[in-house]
């Protein structure tokens, strides 16, 4: 069943009230705990049964719940299957309002006066008599004089009353029977109650939106804002009290006279902020920080005055945007903690890159920047038989006509004040995301190109054109088999591993390499030889220079086929940042040190294809 939606109802003021029924909004801790009830007609004493699941779905919230096998539960359960009982309805506390004015709407088109609910906690559903919300069946008591109580709702804007509450109520109104009648105004001068009343209904929610607001920001527990909220507190005093408890959880502990703070205190709580960041940023985080969820929902000038608080800064909350920037970037506090979450970003885009490269060619290491000939060590440099007192003769290593080297590509970006304080959280995350998967997509496009531009010879490794079979495979084979180094005419006993295929002949390849029967035999059961004989890899690359060619080789090996090298070993690029006094803000830029090369392709067969 359906027990919220957002659908807007309208309250006994004229104002709208729309609960967000998303997973963010709704929070579920006591249905988690195992603490939330079924009840009937909002009555704490009426417990019918409990719900088994809960979950949203466009723009509502549902429930699975069992009834208890009492008499009382099991004859509301009854009226429910016949359908004379159909109302449903949910108690819950707002923690967080957000306030459409009159005459304005909201980027999804809420018109105002209305009152949203963007985060409430759900503490029960009951099955109701009079339902008031047709679009999911949910009942919303209208008795106004419920409205304030302890802070508890059920969904019609009224709060979820038990019999105490009823009867203290009652008692109420009796002393207020046996009090002295004053005597009536004239028509003149006659307050407009239903105004009071509204005036007061809108200034109680906007003190309980403010000090819910001020609560979730600053980490303030649940027992000291419920004080709040029912003791009728000021927002002025809340916000005193909040700077209080503040100024008391900062304070330095005094070591030897000094202010010692701790680093691994420091780095920990960064490690929260970057985790939340990142979380809110759609980064995939694989183990965050206990509590980085919880705070994935601050904006960076939230995250800033968090930090200089910590720092024991004062008058924080009073700064401007513009001041708060300046102040927490230098300190430290913002570029440490935006160097944090950009390597992390570069490095998950550099892990997504779905690059092959890496598969079959030769992956090198170089210590700079020169120019570098190929190594090859072939028969003269064989071992010798030495003769009775006779001499050692010394190996040389003999340099290739190819020479090698590495360059630096890279990318800079900025991230400025007005970023900021418009809580641009792109450019922290995305950039440095697309960037880390561009880096090995890169060095991909120019490995295949290699492998696709060298030359090969009819005979010695260009095999007759034809589509991926037992013959064509078989002439392969034989070539790769028998190459010889051209120079020594040595024997290269190269085995064959893999099969290199454009996307286009992958499905062909699979096909092939998985049948258990020879596809070109003119009689069945015919083993295919080659069956699970080769790893196939395939990539788009390939397409883009040839879709029919495919490619038969074996491991790579130093000296031949496709080098692919890095600056001392590096494989994932770097990102550097420094102040931009130009931009008012922090610059970065990213590099990363590489280089690809065709040496040779005497550890490669190449089949045109059809």
């Amino acid at each position: 069943m359906s027990f919220a939606s957002e659908t807007p109802v309208i309250d006994p003021w004229g104002d709208s009230e729309i609960l967000r029924c998303t997973a963010e909004a709704m929070d579920t801790a006591r249905f988690d705990n195992s603490i939330m009830p079924v009840l009937f007609n909002h009555n704490r004493n009426d417990v019918i049964g409990k719900p088994t699941k809960l979950w949203v779905e466009n723009g509502k919230a549902y429930a699975e719940i069992q009834f208890d096998e009492d008499e009382a539960s099991q004859r509301i359960m009854s009226k429910v299957e016949s359908g004379s009982l159909r109302g449903v309805s949910v108690g819950y506390r707002v923690a967080e309002w957000r306030i459409i004015k009159r005459g304005e709407t909201s980027a999804d088109g809420i018109q105002g006066p209305a009152w949203i609910a963007e985060r409430w906690e759900v503490f029960e559903i009951s099955i109701v008599s009079i339902p008031a919300d047709t679009a999911v069946g949910v009942g919303r008591s209208l008795a106004i004089e419920d409205y304030f109580d302890d802070g508890l709702r059920s969904e019609n804007g009224g709060n979820a009353m038990g019999d105490d509450d009823k009867k203290q109520k009652q008692q109420d109104n009796q002393q207020r029977a046996a009090a002295p009648v004053s005597v009536p105004a004239t028509a003149a001068n006659a307050p407009d109650v239903e105004a009071e009343r509204a005036a007061a209904v809108a200034a109680e929610r906007e003190r309980s939106a403010q000090i819910n607001n001020l609560c979730r920001q600053f980490s303030i527990e649940d027992e000291r804002r419920d004080a709040w909220l029912h003791d009728g507190t000021s927002v002025e005093q809340v916000n005193r009290d909040i700077l209080d408890i503040l100024c008391k959880r900062n304070a330095p502990s005094p070591t030897a006279g000094s202010l010692q703070v701790s680093q691994d205190a420091v780095d920990k709580k960064r490690e929260l902020y970057r985790d939340g960041f990142l979380l809110r940023s759609g980064i995939d985080v694989a183990n965050p920080v206990s509590g980085a969820d919880k705070i994935r929902h601050m904006s960076m000038m939230n995250i800033a005055q968090d930090m200089l608080l910590g720092r024991g800064e004062r008058n924080v909350m009073g700064m401007a945007p513009e001041e708060l920037f300046k102040r927490s970037m230098s300190t430290g506090l913002l570029p440490d903690l935006f160097a944090d979450i950009t390597k992390v970003s570069i490095l998950a885009g550099y892990q997504a890159a779905d690059a092959t490269y890496d598969k079959w060619a030769f992956i090198g290491s170089v210590p700079d920047f020169r120019e570098r000939k190929s190594i090859r060590f072939g028969m003269d440099e064989e071992s010798k038989k030495i003769p009775e007192n006779g001499e050692f003769t010394n190996a040389i290593l003999k340099e290739g006509k190819v020479s090698f080297k590495i360059d630096t590509y890279g990318r800079s970006y900025s991230y400025t004040r007005q970023m900021f304080i418009n809580d641009d959280k792109d450019v922290l995350t995305k950039i440095p995301y697309m960037l880390g998967r561009k880096y090995p997509l890169l060095i991909n496009r120019l490995a295949y190109a290699a492998l696709a531009g060298g030359t090969y010879t009819t005979k010695i490794n260009l095999g007759t054109g034809g589509t991926i079979s037992t013959s064509t495979l078989a002439e392969a084979m034989k070539l790769l088999r028998l190459r010889k180094d051209p120079t020594t005419k040595e024997s290269l006993r190269i085995r064959p591993k893999f099969l290199v295929v454009p996307v286009a002949q992958e499905a062909v390849a699979a096909q092939f390499l998985a049948s258990t029967a020879d596809p070109e035999a003119q009689n069945s059961g015919v083993k295919n030889i080659y069956q699970g004989a080769l790893t196939l890899i395939s990539d788009p690359e390939l397409d883009a220079a040839d879709s029919d060619a495919w490619y038969l080789m074996g491991e790579p090996v130093d000296g031949e086929g496709v080098r692919v090298d890095f600056l001392n070993g590096n494989k994932t690029p770097i990102i550097e940042s420094q102040v931009a006094f130009e931009t008012l803000g922090w610059k970065y830029r990213s590099y990363f040190d590489f280089g690809v090369t065709m040496l040779s392709t005497l550890g490669y067969v190449k089949n045109a294809g059809k």
